[in-house]
């Protein structure tokens, strides 16, 4: 099993984002602003990055041209809310080239259709504006959403939670310690334990 098969064979985990960050020393999550635009969404796989310039979203496009099938296309909009990066005609595009979701850092519309179409769009607000075409802007390089830096190949992981990135440096030893997280999870719980042995304790 591949390093992200074996990453995948845990997306259906509830709260796996709560785990993930558990397993980079309570670290690794963008800033709470960042939410689901529809209720149970989740999303895994690595990023595909994006850094618009102004209200310009042609990279968004350009990004869906070129993401491989499976990448998560993480948009660095620059916080800018009042233009929305993101709307049917980009997860339209974004199913036909096979990728499984979105993280901006800016704003989203057409909400019903999202959720319709059932694509994972993790954004900061939403907004009826549309961005506008220009041709600027630049994609795989390096980003940082949330306080947190992105680069292409990291591993993105959303749930309501929120979204948490693990640099693909350590994907490996990221996924081994959310194994033994998870299992020492369902052990404990399973013991019913006196509610003293629910207090955290140092590193877990």
């Amino acid at each position: 099993m591949s390093e992200l098969e074996g990453w995948h064979a845990l997306a259906s985990v509830d709260d796996l984002t709560c785990t993930v960050s558990d397993a980079l020393g309570r670290t690794g999550a963008l800033e709470g602003r960042y939410r689901s635009v529809w209720p149970g969404a989740r999303l895994l796989g690595p990023a595909f990055t994006v850094r618009t310039f102004g209200s310009d979203l042609s990279a968004v496009f350009d990004g869906i041209a070129v993401a491989p099938s499976g990448s998560v296309l993480a948009i660095d909009s620059h916080g800018i809310v009042n233009s929305a990066f993101w709307g049917e005609r980009t997860t339209r595009a974004a199913l036909a080239r096979g990728l499984v979701g979105a993280v901006i850092d800016g704003a989203c519309r057409d909400v019903n259709a999202v959720r319709t179409l059932g694509f994972p769009v993790f954004c900061t607000a939403t907004v009826p504006n549309a961005g506008l075409p220009g041709g600027r802007g630049e994609v795989g390089v390096p980003i940082a959403l949330g306080g947190q830096p992105i680069s292409v190949g990291d591993l993105i992981v959303a749930d309501e939670n929120g979204v948490v990135v693990v640099p693909r440096a350590r994907m490996e030893e990221t996924l081994e310690r959310v194994k033994i997280l998870l299992e020492a999870e369902r052990e404990l719980l399973e013991r019913v334990p006196d509610v003293q042995d629910l207090r955290p304790t140092g590193d877990f």
